[in-house]
C-alpha cells in the first residue's frame, strides 16, 4: 500500500480550452494586440513569446533550471524592446489568461478523493515556468488542493520529473522510499518512463492528451487565428466530459468531438456571420438535416453578440416537390424524373406518378397508349420510355390539368404553413438546409414566387455540378461549389458523404401537412427515428452541444469568423481514409436514409471484405462492391483481415486494368 499520492498537474488534473501551450501563445498575442499594448501583430508577438521560452530555458542550461516567467519575460522584453512596466503588465496579463482558461479534468476530482478515501497523502508535481503559489492557487480553485497537501514546481526547485529529479526532491522532501509514491499523469517521459525509473508505481492517465484529430485542430492554430486551436480544446473537453459505457460508444464520441462537431460548427459559424452581414433576422433551418445544426446555431448566438430570430421550418424535398410545380414542362418535371438517392436506383411508372399523386389505374388507358402495361408499372423505365412518359403528362389536357390541380392544392396548403411561421411577413430571413442538389431551395422558391413572397437567401455547406437550372437566386455555399468550380471541390467525396449522414434528427422525415383547426401541422412519416435513436443519436447530440458549450469564442482571444475549413477537412479526411476497426465498425452501421421519402432505403456503409466480393466484379452482371455509389472502402478495408486485404488490392487493380482495356 502507498502512502502518497502524486499527481502531475496539467492535462492530468486540470487542462486548457485551447489545444497546445505553443496555441496558447497566439490567443496572449491576440488579447495584446486587442488592447493595444503591442505594436506587433498577434503572430508575431506569440512566437517571439515562444522564442523567449526556449531561449530562456538554453541560456540556463535546460528544463532543469529555475527558469521562470520572470526569466522569460526579460527575454522577451530584450527582444521586442520592452520596458520594465510593459514586461510587467504582459506578465500579469499572461497569468490572468492562464486561469481563465484553465479548465478542470472532469475526473480529476474522482481521482484524488479516491487517493483521500485510500488514506494517502496527496502531492502535486509540474514542470511547469509559472510557480507554486500560481499553480496551487488553481487547484485550491477547482477543489483539488487541501490544507496539508503539497505542491512541487520545476522552476522553484531548478529540477524536474523529465530528468527524474522532481521526483528525487519530493521523496527527500516527504521522507520516504520510492515504492510507497504512486504517480498518475499524461507524459509518457516525465510521468511514466521517468518516474518508474526512480522505481514509484505509476497509472498514466492519457485522456487529456489531444487525440490525432485534436492534434491536427490544433496545428492549423496560426492560419486560423486560434479558433481551430480552440475546436480542439472543446474536443478534448468534450471527450473528457460525456462519459460511455462501451468502445462503441466511445468511438461514437469521439469522432463526433474530434471530427463531425468542428465541421458543423465552422459551417454554422459562418451561416451566422453571412446573415449577420446580409442584415438577415432570422433563419429558418429545414428538418431534418437542420435539428442539429439549429442546436448548434441557439448555443452559439449567445457568444457572438449577434440578434437573430432562429427557427425550425418542418419540410423536405418530397413534401415540396409537387407544390413547386406551376407549370407542366420538361423544366418543372425533370425533378419528378429525377433517380432517388442513387444514381444506379430505378425509376418505375408506379414512382413517378405517386411523386404526381397519381394513381396509375385512372391513367390506365394513356399509359397502354405509349406502350406501358400494367406488368410495367413496377420495372425500371428505359431512357425512352421515360421521355414518351414525360411527353404524355405534359400533352395530354386531363393528366396536364391534374397535375397543376394537385400542384395548386398543395402549394396553398404549404403557403399557409410558411405564412404561419412568418416566412411571408416582412422579416429578411435566410434558409439553411443540407444538399447537394440545392432541390429544398428551388422548391421553396418556387412556392415563395406563386405566393408573392420573398425569395430565400440560402446558405448550403455545398452545391454538386447538377444542381437544377432554375431562375431563382443561387445558393451561396461554404466548403465548395463544383459548378462554380469554388472551394474545396477536390475534397468532395468524403464532405458529402459525412454531412449527408450526420444532419439527422430525432424524429421521422415530412410527408406532407394537413390542417388542424386554425394552424398547419406537418405529417411525419414516423413520430421517431427510431433507426438513429437505435444506433446513438443521444449521445452523438449529447457530444455537439457540449463542444459547443465548451468552445472558445472570446474575439478578445480568437477570431471566431476564421476560415477553419482546411484544418476540419483534414481531420475528416484522416477519419474517412484511415480509420480504426473500431471506428469503421461503428460508423459503417450509421443508418444513412437516402432518397425520397417513400422510396428510402439504408445502404450498408462498410462490412468486412469477402472471398466473394474478389471474384463478383468479373461475374456476368456483376458491379464491383466498391464501385456502389454509398460504400465507404477504406472503412470496409480497416474491418477486412489482412491476408483478404492483400487479395483484394490485386482483384482491385486487375477490374480497373480491365476495365481501361475494355473501354
Amino acid at each position: 500500500m502507498t502512502k502518497i499520492a502524486s499527481f502531475d498537474v496539467f492535462d492530468t488534473l486540470l487542462t486548457r480550452a485551447f489545444g497546445s501551450p505553443p496555441s496558447g501563445a497566439i490567443l496572449l498575442g491576440k488579447k495584446v494586440k486587442d488592447l493595444s499594448l503591442s505594436q506587433y501583430t498577434p503572430e508575431a508577438f506569440a512566437r517571439a513569446r515562444i522564442d523567449a521560452q526556449m531561449r530562456a530555458f538554453r541560456n540556463a542550461g535546460g528544463i532543469d533550471s529555475q527558469v521562470n516567467l520572470h526569466q522569460i519575460y526579460a527575454e522577451l522584453g530584450n527582444a521586442l524592446g520592452l520596458t520594465q512596466t510593459q514586461r510587467d503588465e504582459l506578465m500579469n496579463l499572461e497569468l490572468e489568461l492562464e486561469a481563465k482558461l484553465i479548465r478542470p479534468v472532469p475526473l480529476a476530482k474522482e481521482l484524488v478523493q479516491a487517493a483521500r478515501d485510500r488514506h494517502q497523502r496527496v502531492v502535486f508535481l509540474s514542470d511547469m515556468y509559472i510557480g507554486t503559489e500560481f499553480i496551487q492557487k488553481q487547484l485550491t480553485h477547482h477543489g483539488l488542493y487541501l490544507d496539508g497537501d503539497r505542491c512541487y514546481v520545476s522552476c522553484d526547485y531548478g529540477k524536474s520529473k523529465s530528468s527524474g529529479e522532481l521526483f528525487q526532491e519530493m521523496l527527500h522532501s516527504e521522507g520516504v522510499t520510492p515504492n510507497l509514491v504512486s504517480h498518475c499523469g499524461d507524459n509518457l517521459w516525465s510521468d511514466v518512463r521517468s518516474a518508474k525509473r526512480i522505481g514509484l508505481k505509476v497509472t498514466p492517465f492519457f485522456n487529456a492528451k489531444l487525440n490525432r484529430y485534436e492534434e491536427i485542430l490544433d496545428s492549423y492554430s496560426w492560419a486560423t487565428e486560434g479558433l481551430s486551436s480552440a475546436m480542439a480544446g472543446a474536443s478534448r473537453l468534450a471527450r473528457l466530459t460525456i462519459p460511455t459505457l462501451s468502445s462503441k460508444e466511445e468511438a461514437q464520441r469521439d469522432v463526433t468531438a474530434g471530427v463531425i462537431a468542428p465541421l458543423l460548427v465552422g459551417f454554422i459559424l459562418w451561416v451566422l456571420r453571412r446573415a449577420q452581414k446580409l442584415g438577415l433576422k432570422r433563419l429558418y433551418f429545414v428538418s431534418r438535416d437542420g435539428q442539429i445544426l439549429l442546436e448548434i446555431a441557439r448555443r452559439l448566438i449567445k457568444k457572438l453578440n449577434f440578434d437573430c430570430e432562429l427557427c425550425y421550418l418542418y419540410g423536405s424535398r418530397y413534401a415540396w416537390l409537387l407544390a413547386s410545380i406551376t407549370n407542366v414542362d420538361e423544366e418543372h418535371l425533370s425533378e419528378i424524373f429525377r433517380s432517388s438517392g442513387n444514381v444506379d436506383s430505378s425509376l418505375s411508372v408506379n414512382t413517378v406518378l405517386s411523386r404526381l399523386c397519381i394513381n396509375p389505374e385512372a391513367i390506365k388507358s394513356e399509359l397502354i397508349s405509349i406502350g406501358l402495361t400494367e406488368k410495367d408499372w413496377l420495372r425500371a423505365l428505359s431512357v425512352e420510355e421515360r421521355q414518351q412518359l414525360e411527353q404524355l403528362l405534359i400533352k395530354d389536357k386531363n393528366i396536364h390539368n391534374f397535375i397543376l390541380q394537385q400542384a395548386d392544392q398543395k402549394r396553398q396548403l404549404m403557403a399557409k404553413y410558411l405564412k404561419q411561421e412568418g416566412m411571408l411577413d416582412a422579416t429578411e430571413f435566410g434558409f439553411v438546409d443540407v444538399g447537394a442538389g440545392g432541390s429544398s431551395h428551388y422548391f421553396l422558391s418556387s412556392v415563395l414566387s406563386a405566393s408573392q413572397g420573398k425569395l430565400p437567401i440560402s446558405l448550403y455547406p455545398y452545391l454538386g455540378a447538377e444542381v437544377l437550372a432554375n431562375q431563382f437566386i443561387r445558393p451561396e455555399t461554404y466548403f465548395f461549389d463544383m459548378e462554380a468550380n469554388l472551394g474545396f471541390c477536390e475534397d468532395y467525396r468524403f464532405l458529402l458523404a459525412i454531412m449527408e449522414m450526420v444532419c439527422v434528427a430525432d424524429h421521422g422525415s415530412v410527408i406532407g401537412y394537413k390542417e388542424v383547426g386554425e394552424r398547419v401541422e406537418a405529417i411525419l412519416k414516423n413520430a421517431d427515428n427510431e433507426l438513429v435513436i437505435n444506433w446513438g443519436y443521444p449521445i452523438f447530440r449529447e457530444t455537439i452541444c457540449c463542444f459547443t458549450e465548451n468552445l472558445l469564442l472570446d474575439s478578445g482571444l480568437v477570431n471566431p469568423w476564421a476560415d477553419v475549413r482546411a484544418a476540419t477537412i483534414e481531420a475528416l479526411k484522416l477519419f474517412g481514409s484511415n480509420p480504426s476497426f473500431t471506428e469503421a465498425k461503428v460508423w459503417g452501421n450509421f443508418p444513412i436514409e437516402v432518397g425520397l421519402e417513400h422510396e428510402s432505403f439504408v445502404p450498408c456503409l462498410a462490412r468486412s471484405y469477402t472471398w466473394k466480393d474478389l471474384i463478383q466484379p468479373f461475374l456476368p452482371g456483376n458491379k464491383a462492391i466498391w464501385r456502389q455509389i454509398y460504400w465507404w472502402h477504406e472503412g470496409a478495408l480497416a474491418l477486412t483481415p489482412p491476408l483478404l486485404q492483400t487479395a483484394l488490392k490485386i482483384s482491385i487493380n486487375f477490374e480497373q486494368l480491365l476495365s481501361t482495356v475494355f473501354h
